[in-house]
């Protein structure tokens, strides 16, 4: 049964180990009603409701395990002598019975929304209640909704479903909603041999007014997109576990584009199947992954959970992690599936394009700053790409060089929060090598850099809690006027960072950029979500094109620097635990010298539904 957990003093919070703390659960605006059957077909994505396991903690918090219900007609109880700092007093009362919708005082928290992965990658405002969460044993890398432990947020549901832990479920307290029996489904008495089962459904609708700067010549444009897929986590005792996900997706639209390739239009094919094995040696929790799985263990201006194209990124290798009290590494060798076939369950292992690397992660200990309660993280890692397919621009308007290309990327990235100030600072510096394909020219070494950072502040007495700051990304270009056998300086940023972190239309990539510009969040609402942000921008180099990726170039070849401005926001509302609406507007603003080069001002409007189970 749910429970709702109060605070009860007004003490700053102590960082003693054995301290507990629970947020005030989060109100509902309003529930919403399906039609029976269509509901149904729809609730194959819609999402279930929680405590975490036992070893779970938010922040650096410690696990509060249920406690015996108090009388029905009780009020929560304080001390009548404060506690200390170091202990706080918590008294759960009864919360109201929860079924197939919400309590009105469970919702899950906005950041565990997918799409937003990693902006703002800020910390929550308070300790949440563990009733909230579904994280694994990764203490103090649960930090963020689970980010810093490397597997994707991780919330009332997760990115990446296999990370999420319903396994507490065996005590039936902890049951609040109808789909909980899809949660947790034993198979003894003990309850460790149990299948989780989960699902989703995604729809996605676009206006491009002039998409790509006008480079599609779609103009307007109406797209749409649907995806939706079906998880198993069979858990066999605490060691070993097996997952898989099937996946399909479809598009469609009017005057669209942009559908070429396997990850808009899949038929019905297996996204994900590994084996996990775990266990505990040199007092650290061990792991290890084989299979096809998802991988989001990246700053989230590298890589992101997949927002536009119905299907996300997908691999195939081995990866091993290790977990200590404040250190964690993690180690991964990485194919890219081949998602272009056109018939079912015929996606392959791809050779074309690898990842490869080693990502580690510090805490520094928690501390306070200005009465709040502060967690660092230090990350250091190095990533290696291989993409057999791409390009690099020639002064010719529209013209490029095919080739391949291998990348080194080592980096550093600390981020956190300390009192009120809410931060992430990265720097990468890449090399490698560019292959002319056929033997068309010389080998071009490669030496560039990316630097990107956001500053905010958070208000947390102010109404809708706002956080607001700066963001600043430097992002070097190549030369085009350079020889063909000199070394080229384009920073190269392949798998789809997040749309949340830059750019909402994903016109501007990672790429030959340098941008500035405020950033804003606010809740209005404790269901509900306001990002709004303003980036300026302009190229490194003038020598090098605009990207709206790193691997293909657009034709325009512009003289000025400054690109666009570009406002933007995104209103998030959860109306239930199972259903989440948005939508995203933008508007860009192309310089002069764009516009001269042939490029096109216009808006970029997305709404979305998520149904999740």
């Amino acid at each position: 049964m749910a429970r709702k957990a109060r605070l009860l003093s007004s003490s700053p919070p102590s960082p003693s180990r054995s301290s507990v703390f629970w947020c005030r659960s989060q109100p509902a605006v309003c529930h919403a009603i399906l039609a029976a059957p269509v509901a149904m077909a729809c609730l194959l994505g819609t999402a279930a409701h929680a405590e975490t396991a036992p070893n779970a903690a938010h922040l650096n918090y410690p696990h509060t395990p249920p406690q015996q219900e108090a009388p029905a007609a009780a009020a929560p109880r304080v001390n009548p002598t404060p506690p200390s700092p170091a202990v706080v007093t918590v008294e759960q009362p009864p919360a109201a019975k929860s079924g197939f919708w919400n309590s009105m005082r469970l919702l899950p928290p906005l950041t565990s929304r997918p799409e937003a992965y990693g902006q703002p990658q800020t910390l929550e405002l308070n300790p949440l209640p563990t009733s909230l969460l579904h994280q694994g044993p990764w203490g103090v890398f649960n930090a963020n909704t689970g980010a810093a432990a490397g597997f994707g947020t991780v919330g009332y549901y997760a990115v990446s479903r296999w990370a999420e832990d319903w396994s507490n479920l065996k005590d039936k307290r902890n049951r609040i909603d109808a789909m909980d029996a899809l949660k947790y489904i034993p198979f003894n008495d003990k309850g460790d041999y149990y299948l989780s089962l989960s699902g989703n459904f995604r729809q996605h609708n676009f206006y491009d007014q002039r998409a790509g700067f006008g480079s599609t010549k779609k103009s307007p444009a109406y797209r749409n997109n649907f995806r939706w897929n079906l998880g198993a986590d069979l858990h066999l005792g605490e060691h070993v576990r097996l997952y898989g996900e099937l996946m399909s997706g479809q598009a469609g639209g009017i005057n669209y584009y942009g559908y070429a390739g396997g990850r808009w239009r899949s038929k019905l094919d297996a996204q994900q199947a590994f084996v996990e094995v775990r266990g505990h040696a040199l007092g650290a929790t061990m792991g290890g992954m084989v299979g096809r799985m998802t991988f989001l263990d990246a700053p989230p201006y590298v890589t992101a959970g997949s927002v536009y194209p119905s299907i996300p990124y997908s691999w195939n290798g081995l990866r091993g992690y290790a977990f200590w009290k404040n250190f964690r590494i993690d180690g991964f060798y990485l194919t890219l599936t081949d998602t272009s076939p056109r018939i079912a369950f015929h996606n392959e292992v791809g050779w074309d394009t690898r990842l490869f690397g080693l990502y580690t992660s510090y805490a520094v200990p928690k501390f306070t700053f200005l009465n709040r309660n502060s967690q660092i993280f230090v990350d250091t890692f190095y990533l290696g790409y291989i993409l057999s397919r791409t390009s690099l621009p020639t002064l010719a308007a529209n013209t490029s060089v095919a080739g391949s290309t291998h990348r080194d990327t080592p980096g550093m990235r600390v981020w956190g929060n300390a009192g009120p100030l809410e931060f992430s600072v990265g720097a990468m510096w890449q090399g490698g090598t560019f292959n002319p394909a056929n033997n068309a020219g010389p080998s071009r070494p490669v030496s560039a850099y990316a630097i990107d950072a956001t500053l905010s502040w958070r208000f947390a007495k102010w109404p809708g809690h706002p956080a607001i700051g700066i963001q600043v990304d430097d992002v070097s270009g190549g030369n085009m006027n350079k020889s063909k056998s000199s070394s080229w300086g384009g920073f190269l940023s392949p798998f789809v960072p997040s749309a949340y972190y830059l750019d909402l239309s994903t016109y501007i990539g990672q790429s030959n950029i340098i941008d500035v510009g405020p950033i804003a969040t606010v809740s209005p609402t404790p269901n509900t979500t306001l990002l709004m942000k303003v980036p300026a921008i302009w190229r490194n180099s003038r020598s090098d094109a605009v990207y709206p990726n790193g691997v293909n170039p657009y034709g325009f070849r512009p003289r000025g620097s400054y690109t666009a401005t570009m406002p933007q926001a995104s209103f998030t509302w959860r109306a239930t635990r199972h259903i989440t609406l948005s939508i995203d507007g933008e508007y860009i603003f192309a310089s002069k010298t764009m516009i001269k080069a042939g490029a096109s001002s216009g808006a970029f409007v997305q709404s979305n539904l998520e149904l999740t189970f």
